[in-house]
């Protein structure tokens, strides 16, 4: 089997790609709050559809191996959310004293698995329904193994393409042998290595993936930037979530910044870097009144509504609702919407 089509600095840009990039762009609801549902406040860092109305959410700071459960109803004709039930962990004991640190999650149909990566181990584990170990596992290349990366920067991205079978994971930040991380004061290329792989677990192609130059001009006591989750939105495209977070000395300054940027891997095109276009941005921040300071980690697509748009699932990590009584991370759900036509039409 090939252990690793490398396509180092290999790009998407295709005749016809820059006129299908303009196809789609997403508008941002108003968040929610999961406490309103009395879910209960976690580290949520990833989440993935299981097929109506139910998601996997898995959480980077549990010691147990699994993933939560969620239904998630939707407004059919505006997409906003309007409950979510969580149904309970499913799960078993972890191997590593800390767990896995899992931050990125991924379903396939075809067998019923759910399949995890974890930033502790670099490994992407599958397990079944009901949470138990299922003995399979991506064969990871050790280019991108847990010696390969900077410490809280390996894979919190992971999705998969149903259509074309499959799998994409991408780690957060550089790879020690690109670079310091990219960040305030470390510029760099900031070329990350997106990775596929197919149904049998094998690595296929690698491709180099470009993140945009950070906002934050200073480090604060807390800081994290790069790519936090892959979703795929058919034809072989993905949406890549970067994000990037801040907080300073003085917490009501703490900023997100998230985009999401739309690509095309096209294997056998070469080139710098694959051509990416952004198709949703927005931030946010701290602030004693009406408070909705979000550090964004999950994406994957929602329900389509009566009028055939699709949506998002964004979930936010609150790290356990970081921060003190009057500022602090507060666990979110937040809908991407497909933008309408006529809207678009009338911004031109």
């Amino acid at each position: 089997m090939n252990r690793c089509l490398v396509r180092w600095g290999m790009a998407a840009a295709c005749a016809g790609w820059a006129a299908g990039l303009m196809a789609q762009t997403a508008v941002a609801l108003a968040p929610r709050d999961l406490a309103r549902w009395q879910v209960a406040p976690g580290n949520y860092s990833g989440i993935t559809p299981l097929g109506r109305g139910r998601y996997a959410v898995v959480s980077d700071k549990d010691v147990r191996d699994g993933f939560f459960v969620f239904r998630v109803v939707q407004d059919s004709l505006t997409g906003q959310v309007t409950e979510v039930v969580d149904e309970g962990f499913r799960g078993v004991a972890s191997d590593l004293a800390g767990g896995r640190d899992a931050e990125g999650v991924a379903f396939t149909p075809e067998d019923s698995l759910v399949w995890i990566s974890g930033e502790a181990d670099q490994r992407i584990v599958a397990c079944r329904m009901d949470g138990t170990k299922a003995g399979r596992e991506l064969d990871v290349p050790a280019l991108l193994g847990v010696a390969a990366i900077h410490p809280n920067y390996g894979f919190e991205a992971l999705g998969y393409d149903h259509v074309k079978g499959l799998f994409w994971t991408m780690t957060e930040n550089v790879l020690k042998a690109d670079g310091l991380p990219v960040g305030p004061g470390v510029q760099g290329q900031a070329a990350l290595r997106l990775q596929s792989f197919g149904r049998d677990g094998q690595p296929r192609a690698t491709y180099s993936y470009k993140l945009d130059p950070p906002q934050v001009e200073a480090r604060g006591r807390q800081y994290a930037f790069g790519a936090v989750a892959l979703c795929p939105v058919g034809d072989g495209r993905l949406w890549v979530m970067e994000r990037e977070a801040n907080v300073p000395k003085r917490r009501l300054k703490s900023r997100v910044y998230i985009k999401v940027y739309e690509i095309r891997p096209v294997e056998g095109q070469a080139g710098p870097a694959l051509e990416k276009r952004r198709v949703a941005a927005f931030s946010t921040r701290m602030r004693l009144f009406r408070p909705k300071w979000a550090n964004y980690e999950g994406l994957c697509e929602g329900r389509r509504l009566a009028d055939g748009r699709r949506t998002w699932l964004l979930v936010s990590d609150s790290q356990g609702g970081y921060g003190n009584r009057f500022c602090h991370l507060r666990d979110w759900i937040r809908v991407l919407v497909q933008e309408k036509e006529t809207d678009k039409h009338e911004k031109e």
